[in-house]
């Protein structure tokens, strides 16, 4: 009985087994001709879960097997799908549209012909007709892994990943540590690396099946090698991705956390807190000296009007001997009248020098001191010029026609701008006069901590077709984010007799908000594009030494007249107070 019993056990199983494998069996019509279809049955997985097509199964015909489009489609993906009886033609649409034609083996995706490995077509099940096209192109194209099984004769798939929507990116400070952040509405994937050029250091996050919506945006940073923050949509096909970027003129330890939920993602930076140990001062001769005892690497400087001269030094706390959190020191020099210094905030040490009128001034680090000298300003001292030559060094900028490079051109018209400066009496300064890497922010940081007049970046302009040529002048929008500057008249002055010393197109002036040097300086400040490295006769002009000469001598003149309304009052000027608050420059802390 027990032989019996296995005997009948192992028949139930091969004939299930059997009744498994080859359950469809029919004669189906395939592009209206009969044919018999006895093949073992074809299952469809969609992230681990059977998907029933109904009365429509998967189909192995001549070594390809296709699925109905229907179906799938619209259970499936949820897609929408419409039939064109007279071009007999199917179109399925979400997110993007394709659109197949019966016995053609080539399909349109966004309008783009892709090739299948075998034709749509026309299968007759039960009297009803039904789309078939292969198994691969319609999962792949809406995103979907695909795998075949070959052995269990199954398609496995896998949903596309959901899109992560970057909602936030932002930066933060706190106890030697600065942060970069960013948050989303999913969990965020990412990948890490680092690109390490001398003095040129990147760090990238790049986040797949990300969206960040609002553009490229900047974060000015500034603090120890810390240069900026960039974050931007870094390509959209075939999965969208964000990369953000972290600049760095050195290599800073880091690390990168996230949060519980994986929804945000933070970059930490150990940047070090510097210790402002002691402040003193001392005469010498027509100069006021203020010595602030202080590792720091760097700091800020404005004028309040004029009686005040600001140093503002990051990433530092106080420590004074006596453990006082403010305090003020009477002194008796030539201009300053008392120092006074705070805790300004949680990260930021503030000196303050009160002076009797008027002062220049200039603001170094040597020797682990931040020094400050003060002289009382003179009626006859000429303006002070900062020259800014744009790129440089490891940042060639744009290259032109001939292989000639943006940087080189810049230098060689702003040292002949200085030359015609000096010979002209200006006091000026230049952020290179070599072929050397100077970042963004150091350039504007140096203007404004030399209390430079208004600032001239030198630049060539490019673009992707040889066409566009002619000169334009950027210039920070008058009164934006409420900057006090007259940045307009300044840049109408220059161009005016920069136009009338060379015979290029005339493109006129420019708003600039988001260009590094116009927004973080403080004077009136201007950025110059002399003409199309791009274009054959601009790049012609560019490389001729006297056409460089008439470019410097068109801004000279600016310059001269700027000055010359300045003095006679029919123009005025003012620092900006949108770099600094200098409202909280007036107090005591």
């Amino acid at each position: 009985m027990k032989k019996i019993g296995l005997f009948v056990a192992v028949v139930v199983a091969i004939l299930a087994f059997y009744s498994t494998v080859f359950a469809y069996k029919n004669t189906i019509l395939v592009d209206s001709k009969p044919f018999y279809y006895n093949v073992p049955d074809v299952t469809i997985k969609i992230d681990g879960q059977n998907f029933d097509t109904g009365k429509t199964p998967p189909l192995i015909l001549k070594d390809s097997t296709l699925i109905p489009v229907r179906v799938i489609s619209e259970n499936g993906f949820g897609a929408k799908v419409e039939w064109d009886g007279n071009t007999k033609s199917v179109t399925i649409t979400k997110d993007k549209t394709v659109k197949l034609t019966i016995g053609s083996d080539i399909a349109l995706v966004d309008g783009k012909e892709v090739k299948l490995v075998a034709p749509a077509r026309i299968i007759e099940i039960g009297n009803e007709g039904y789309t078939y096209i292969p198994f691969r192109f319609l999962f792949e194209t809406f995103g979907y892994k695909v795998e075949w099984d070959q052995k269990n004769y199954q398609i496995n798939t896998t949903s596309p990943p959901k899109i992560t929507n970057i909602t936030d990116f932002s930066t933060s400070y706190n106890s030697g540590v600065f942060s970069v952040n960013i948050r989303a509405d999913k969990p965020i994937k990412y990948n890490q690396g680092m690109i390490e050029e001398p003095g040129n250091i990147r760090i990238y996050v790049d986040v797949e099946n990300a969206i960040w919506s609002k553009g490229k945006t900047n974060i000015n940073i500034n603090r120890k090698n810390l240069v900026n923050a960039v974050i931007a949509q870094n390509q959209t096909q075939p999965v969208p991705k964000v990369r953000a970027v972290i600049y760095l003129t050195d290599v800073v330890p880091y690390n990168i956390t996230q949060s519980q939920d994986n929804t945000s993602l933070t970059i930490y930076f150990d940047v070090g807190t510097s210790e402002v140990t002691g402040i003193s001062f001392v005469k010498e001769g027509d100069y006021d000296k203020v010595i602030i005892n202080c590792d720091a690497e760097h700091f800020n400087t404005q004028k309040v009007g004029d009686n005040k001269i600001v140093v503002d030094i990051s990433d530092a706390i106080l420590k004074m001997p006596d453990g006082s959190k403010a305090g003020q020191i009477t002194v008796q020099g030539n201009v300053i009248t008392a120092i006074r210094y705070s805790q300004y905030n949680n990260d930021t040490v503030r000196v303050v020098a009160d002076t009797t009128g008027k002062a220049d001034y200039s603001v170094k680090i040597l020797d682990k001191n931040i020094i400050m000298l003060v002289l009382k300003s003179q009626s006859n001292e000429m303006p002070l010029i900062y020259i800014d030559p744009g790129h440089g060094g490891s940042d060639p900028g744009a290259t032109g026609v001939g292989n000639i490079r943006e940087s080189d051109i810049n230098l060689a018209i702003a040292l002949k701008l200085n030359n015609l400066l000096t010979k002209g009496g200006f006091r000026t300064m230049m952020s290179r006069d070599s072929d050397v890497f100077v970042d963004l922010i150091t350039r504007s940081q140096e203007a404004n901590n030399s209390g430079a007049d208004v600032f001239i970046s030198i630049h060539t302009n490019a673009f992707g077709t040889p066409t566009p040529k002619g000169t334009e002048i950027w210039y920070y929008p008058n009164g934006y984010k409420g900057d006090t500057r007259d940045n307009k008249t300044f840049a109408q002055i220059i161009h005016d007799n920069l136009m009338k010393e060379i015979n290029t197109v005339n493109r006129g002036l420019k708003e600039g908000p988001n260009l590094s040097v116009l927004k973080n300086t403080k004077m009136p400040a201007i950025l110059i594009e002399t003409a199309f490295i791009t274009n054959p006769d601009d790049a012609a002009l560019l490389q001729d030494d006297a056409f460089q000469w008439k470019v410097a001598q068109g801004i000279y003149n600016g310059i001269v007249e700027y000055f010359k309304r300045l003095k006679e009052g029919s123009i005025s000027t003012t620092v900006s107070n949108s770099v600094y608050n200098t409202n909280d420059a007036n107090n005591n802390r």
